[in-house]
């Protein structure tokens, strides 16, 4: 390396080992270790896996990456932390990159940062392609673009500029026939929706079978990620009266937030939805309740586990030993002591090898303000082995419900099997129906999608900070958006140009009509635009409100008014500026004039006293263009 070089990579270092100093070591980690175990940063318990940090070549855990660049990634994942569960695949990025530039260099001792290229990156990007899809490829590849960034910000590496040449799946996917059904697949099947409703109205009598089936109807009415629905607090339930309506909520802990606490939100419910999670919730109620007191007396002694009726200095027969730890016979590493009355246990060994069971944590939210959630105060608690088929509960342990115990009960694994597979649900080919708990999460917001709900609040109540993530959830296939549209026009709610045409023509030519048309349909941030790109360009380029006739704005649409008014304003400021200098081009300030003029028009749709809110109304039916 060179010495400017060298340098900065070693104030970078020195500056990372200050911050894992602070924010890591706490969590037992070394940061020369070849290996991070990173539970301790986590800040909930429900996933139930126990992630390493393997800082060596692609799948392999002995095999290291070089000393310098081991380092460089590091300093990357410390320095530039999100959360803990973005690390693995933060690292696993950088580790194919490894590969890339190992495999140009062919010697782990000729790596040099000052030599990083663009090539480099390219051929990362291709071999991510060649282990992972074309989805995980852009993100993955993203990642190692920030870090390239990162690197010449402090001086370690030249300043690259790399565009990926794996396209961003939501782009396009959308477009094709097989991305509509790579879409659709993510969406749970009716046979399997149907066969969990009869689970849970009939087939389901286990406690064990109970307690999962409810907390997986708490996710078709909730659209809840599964980490939200496993953190939900014992009083989750909310309601409060609104506009003269009493409405029903979940208090939930969002996941994917950015920085800062963890804050509780309320996920509101339709009436059905709300009748639905109330049952849910008092059967989940019900069947953690002792789980939770329990929970309650681990918490008041965090350094024992208090065995009810036994001093900790008496004695214990194996059969009681047996009984408080849920098995057939004490094990082997409890001593066992004997006397002239017999065989028997001391009551403080036993608890010793209790407190080596029991969960290292006691809370399974860390809110990041200083305060935790208990495991008392959780909802989706269980003593431990409560899911186990052969093992009996251990009463004195309790633990938190995890995702692989969802997981199991919809998926399976192993020996064990799903719960279709031991109700004998099958899909209609004769393979048995599997779910994956966030297709539910998918299916309503298609259900919310289909039914009209704006895109923002969509995401506002599905707890997203971005509506473009949405767009990965609306399933709806452009044929199906054409079918709602003519449906509008057949039952009213659509009016302009072609509903009046429509109406007009005796029944027997109105379907006629309608297919030849309207053969597109598009969501735009002002409402649906009708035009047919494959036909003709848009002759407005994108600007609707300057007069275009395929333009439709639903009446009373709040989210639509807010965005018309806002670029109302901004226009606004732009004639102002343009006015003001005298160098500008007429045609501009024409624009601005026409544009503001549509917005106008557009907006006056709310006031229309010929059409009732909600309906699809063409502001410009004559189609004159400004």
């Amino acid at each position: 390396m060179t010495r400017g070089s060298r340098e900065a990579l070693a104030v970078l270092v020195a500056t990372a080992r200050e911050r894992f100093a602070v924010g890591f070591a706490s969590a037992g980690l070394d940061f020369d270790s070849p290996c991070w175990d990173i539970r301790g940063l986590k800040d909930r318990t429900a996933n139930s896996a126990s992630p390493r940090l393997y800082f060596t070549r692609y799948r392999t855990t002995g095999d290291a990456l070089p000393p310098d660049f081991a380092l460089a990634v590091k300093s990357w994942l410390v320095l530039d932390y999100g959360s803990a569960a973005n690390m693995g695949p933060r690292l696993d990025s950088l580790r194919m990159l490894g590969e890339a530039i190992l495999n140009r260099r062919k010697q782990a001792a000729r790596f040099r940062w000052e030599d990083l290229r663009s090539e480099d990156l390219s051929q990362a990007e291709l071999l991510m392609r060649a282990h992972w899809s074309e989805s995980t490829t852009y993100k993955r590849i993203v990642n190692v673009i920030v870090f390239a960034e990162f690197l010449a910000a402090h001086g370690v590496a030249r300043a690259l500029y790399y565009r990926p040449q794996t396209p961003r799946i939501e782009d396009f996917n959308r477009h094709t026939v097989a991305g509509q059904q790579e879409r659709r697949d993510r969406l749970p099947t009716q046979v399997a929706l149907s066969g969990l409703a009869d689970i849970y109205r009939k087939l389901a009598t286990e406690p064990r079978d109970r307690l999962r089936i409810a907390a997986i109807a708490i996710l078709v009415v909730t659209g809840f990620r599964i980490g939200e629905l496993l953190t939900m607090p014992v009083d989750c339930e909310v309601e409060e009266t609104r506009g003269g309506k009493l409405r029903y909520g979940l208090r939930y802990l969002r996941e994917k937030r950015r920085g800062g606490a963890t804050l509780f939100a309320v996920r509101w419910l339709t009436a059905i939805g709300a009748e639905l999670a109330q049952a849910a919730i008092a059967e989940i109620r019900t069947l953690t309740g002792a789980a939770r007191r329990r929970a309650d007396q681990l918490e008041r002694a965090p350094h024992r586990v208090p065995i009810p009726g036994y001093h900790w200095s008496g004695r214990m027969n194996a059969g009681e030993v047996s009984k408080v730890l849920g098995l057939h016979r004490p094990p082997r590493r409890i001593p066992r002591h004997s006397d002239r009355t017999g065989i028997f246990y001391r009551a403080s060994e036993v608890e010793k090898h209790l407190l080596s069971l029991r969960v290292p944590r006691l809370w399974t939210v860390d809110k990041r303000d200083g305060t935790f959630q208990m495991l008392s105060q959780t909802l989706l608690v269980t003593f431990r082995h409560f899911f186990h088929p052969n093992r009996g509960d251990c009463p004195l342990l309790v633990e938190p419900v995890v995702i692989q115990d969802i997981s199991d009960f919809l998926c399976g694994r192993g020996d064990v099997r799903s719960a279709f597979e031991r109700f004998d649900i099958r899909e209609p080919d004769g393979t048995f129906c599997r779910v994956n708990s966030h297709q539910f999460r998918h299916w309503l917001n298609y259900i919310a999608d289909k039914g009209g709900l704006p895109v923002d609040l969509q995401t506002r109540w599905l707890g997203r900070e971005n509506p473009r993530d949405t767009e990965a959830y609306r399933h709806a296939t452009v044929d199906e958006r054409l079918v709602w549209v003519k449906e509008g026009i057949r039952n009213g709610q659509l009016s302009g140009a072609k509903a009046d045409a429509f109406l007009e023509l005796p029944r027997s030519d109105r379907d006629m009509f309608l297919e030849a048309e309207i053969q597109a349909v598009h969501v735009t941030a002002f409402g649906l635009c009708l035009h047919d790109f494959a036909v003709t360009p848009c002759l407005y380029h994108l600007n609707c409100v300057r007069g275009c006739p395929d333009y439709l704005r639903t009446k009373g649409n709040s989210r639509e008014r807010d965005h018309l008014v806002q670029i109302q304003l901004a226009t606004e400021r732009a004639l102002v500026g343009a006015k003001a200098r005298g160098d500008v081009a007429q045609a501009w300030v024409d624009h601005y004039e026409q544009t503001l003029t549509g917005i106008r028009q557009a907006l006056a749709v709310d006031g229309d006293s010929t059409s009732a809110d909600g309906a699809l109304v063409r502001p410009f039916p004559k189609g004159k263009r400004r």
